[in-house]
């Protein structure tokens, strides 16, 4: 599994989680990885914590997709602080 298009958006980090022959793309909440994965307020924090635990946060992810739901950029696959 890897990853594409890592994107801090502040309050959120995005990526797309290659997955079953094709790219799914993923959000996962600042307050997740601040308290998860050790990111810290400012800049790019989420983008540094996520490249640490990128193999983790995958394998979490991959564990949450539901089969037959169509995730897209609108729709993303979306990890929150209680999915960990």
């Amino acid at each position: 599994m890897g990853s594409q298009n890592v994107e801090d958006h502040g309050e959120w980090l995005s990526f797309g989680l290659s997955y079953a022959g094709g790219t799914i793309p993923v959000r996962i909440s600042r307050e997740a990885m601040e308290e998860f994965f050790g990111a810290v307020p400012g800049p790019d924090s989420l983008k540094k914590a996520y490249e640490q635990d990128a193999e983790m946060i995958h394998a979490r992810a991959a564990d949450m997709v539901v089969a037959g739901v169509s995730y897209t950029p609108d729709n993303p696959l979306v990890l929150k602080m209680e999915d960990f």
